[in-house]
């Protein structure tokens, strides 16, 4: 017999997810810069066990992974405007043509790590979507 999935109480999830973003703030760009999704999928077979599992401790290293997924996903979008997407050799295919992130060009030249959320924290307006 087939059982119903129990689930966390949205709250506590929201929270977990907040102080994971909080943390991310320090972090630079080029940690952010890798297809999440596709990450998830090709380790999937290596984890297949957890994420099949009923123990509860298995349960919840699942949603640590996919609460890290989603905190990736939205670092991208602050950092980078869009999720991040690759083919199987890890080549980025959905940045605009002739644009490349930031941090390409300045951390290759300079020992400061970029961060653009740190840097765009300090404007008082941004682009308007």
């Amino acid at each position: 017999m087939t059982k119903v999935i129990k689930t966390l109480n949205p709250i506590t999830i929201m929270k977990r997810l907040s102080k994971m973003l909080e943390q991310s703030i320090k972090d630079s760009d080029d940690d952010y810069f890798y297809d999440r999704l596709y990450f998830m999928k090709k380790t999937f077979d290596h984890y297949s066990d957890e994420y099949k599992s009923n123990d509860v401790k298995d349960k919840v290293r699942v949603i640590d992974y996919d609460l890290e997924s989603i905190n990736v996903l939205i670092n991208q979008v602050l950092r980078f405007g869009r999720i991040v997407y690759s083919t199987d050799d890890s080549t980025v295919y959905n940045f605009p043509k002739d644009e490349t992130p930031k941090f390409y060009i300045k951390d290759i030249f300079g020992k400061k790590r970029t961060n653009t959320i740190k840097e765009n924290m300090n404007k008082v307006k941004g682009p308007k979507i």
